[in-house]
């Protein structure tokens, strides 16, 4: 399954590898791919994903997902 994820507070490529390190940890994702210009994640995984586990990734930083579309 792909997603693709709408994440606010980036602003470096630093932001960049902290939300790819957070959603790799999310039960299921397999690839994360994060376009800072765009600031967007997308997101590959072998299982669904709900909006909430990865608005859940993000709870402890300053980054916050405003949506995820499939």
């Amino acid at each position: 399954m792909k997603y693709t994820a709408i994440v606010e507070g980036m602003n470096c490529n630093g932001c960049a590898n902290s939300v790819k390190a957070a959603f790799t940890q999310v039960e299921g994702v397999q690839e994360v791919q994060v376009n800072l210009d765009a600031k967007e994640a997308e997101i590959v995984s072998h299982t669904e994903v709900s909006e909430e586990k990865l608005k859940e990734a993000l709870a402890d930083t300053t980054y916050t997902v405003v949506s995820v579309t499939s």
